[in-house]
């Protein structure tokens, strides 16, 4: 059988603790948005290839550039494109490649988001709990005040 401690934290303790799982909260959603910035990043250069890949040689398309941009342009290849590899170097790798990366790329991405939703959760339980507990804390004080 688990027993059962009785832990006690003055209001600074528990004020204290407040802080740090709203700083955590915010730090957390900070790295949430550019994680969905970049999932969504990744959504858009798949469409495009995609859509390149379905176009003819020779014919107009028009691509998304982001942040609703959109450029006409007339296809020459459509088997390829070029990806970055660390700092400006570029290499051509063929469009089917590169979709099947950014999928595995799309698929961690998701994945980290979803974790971090759960730690999102956690954290939000916990303030839950510690707002409880400065309620309680001054009620308490209030009731001893009167």
């Amino acid at each position: 059988m688990v027993e059962q401690k009785t832990v006690k934290l003055t209001g600074d303790q528990i004020m204290n603790a407040f802080g740090q799982e709203k700083a955590r909260l915010e730090s957390l959603q900070r790295r949430m948005a550019s994680l969905q910035a970049l999932h969504q990043e990744i959504f858009f250069a798949i469409d495009s290839l995609k859509a390149i890949k379905k176009t003819k040689k020779g014919e107009q398309a028009m691509i998304t550039l982001g942040a609703g941009i959109f450029l006409d342009v007339k296809i020459d290849e459509n088997t390829k494109a070029k990806k970055s590899l660390a700092g400006n170097v570029l290499v051509g790798t063929k469009i089917n490649e590169i979709i099947e990366e950014l999928d595995l790329r799309e698929t961690e991405t998701s994945n980290k988001i979803e974790e971090m939703n759960k730690q999102q959760q956690a954290i939000y339980a916990n303030l839950n709990s510690l707002s409880q507990i400065i309620t309680k804390a001054q009620q308490a004080r209030a009731e001893q005040n009167k």
